[in-house]
């Protein structure tokens, strides 16, 4: 990330700030669909957050490479604030399948069952970190915690899967 790019969109220049989300945009569609299902939801959580970050772009840190998990704290709080929304729990959208590239396997499923049984908050870590690629230092602003907790978070949940899908490959 350039220093000059990081300046001139401090400085209100759209073409800048553009520039520096522009990468941002598809990790962070992703990552707003693992959160809410719903593909609608997630372009609008994105376009919030991308419009939330304009109005906020003179607190980025100069230097920095802080940028991505910012920005993904911003949708990340976009996400959870449509979640919150009366209408969100009132009505409900077919779930949307994403396509696989390959066959499913009779692993997937159960995999999936144990990761629909939890929470949002721990689907949206190992989506993180699993899907992603974020290291704990990015993830862990997302989230509200520190990149040890994050560290810690992502044990925990590994760990409590972990027998759930040994005992579901046995049969």
């Amino acid at each position: 990330m350039s220093r000059d790019l990081v300046e001139a969109a401090r400085a209100g220049d759209r073409v800048a700030f553009e520039a520096l989300l522009r990468p941002l945009v598809d990790p962070a569609y992703r990552m707003a669909f693992a959160m809410l299902s719903d593909r609608e939801g997630a372009e609008d959580a994105v376009q919030e957050g991308a419009l939330r970050a304009w109005r906020a772009a003179r607190r980025i840190r100069p230097g920095t490479e802080s940028l991505r998990a910012w920005f993904f704290a911003i949708v990340a709080n976009e996400c959870r604030s449509a979640r919150r929304r009366r209408w969100w729990s009132v009505l409900k959208l077919p779930e949307i399948r994403l396509e696989l590239r390959e066959p499913d396997h009779a692993g997937r499923e159960d995999l999936r069952r144990a990761l629909g049984r939890l929470p949002a908050d721990q689907r949206l870590l190992l989506h993180l970190y699993f899907c992603l690629d974020l290291p704990f230092e990015e993830i862990g602003p997302v989230l509200g915690l520190s990149a040890a907790a994050a560290r810690a978070r992502l044990y925990r949940i590994t760990r409590k899967l972990r027998p759930e899908l040994e005992m579901s490959e046995v049969f």
